[in-house]
């Protein structure tokens, strides 16, 4: 899953069912997702639930980039 700025909201429906279907024992497959936003503390409205989500295995593995937190922009694909 990319959401570079776009947003991200489309994807939390499809994380909550995975996390969901793990809750009910069920297996769920591997799920990477790449995120951005321009800065952390302002910008980042699922931290909270993503790095849970990643924490326990709902997400294989979380990729966030802030552009502006930094002198020099960072972005998701350079």
């Amino acid at each position: 899953m990319v959401g570079p700025g776009t947003g991200i909201a489309p994807f939390m429906g499809f994380i909550q069912e995975r996390g969901w279907l793990k809750e009910q024992g069920k297996e769920v497959g591997e799920t990477v997702l790449y995120c951005g936003c321009r800065h952390k503390n302002e910008d980042y409205l699922y931290q909270e639930e993503l790095e849970e989500a990643e924490k326990t295995g709902v997400i294989t593995k979380l990729n966030v980039a802030f552009s502006r937190d930094q002198e020099q922009k960072v972005y998701l694909f350079y």
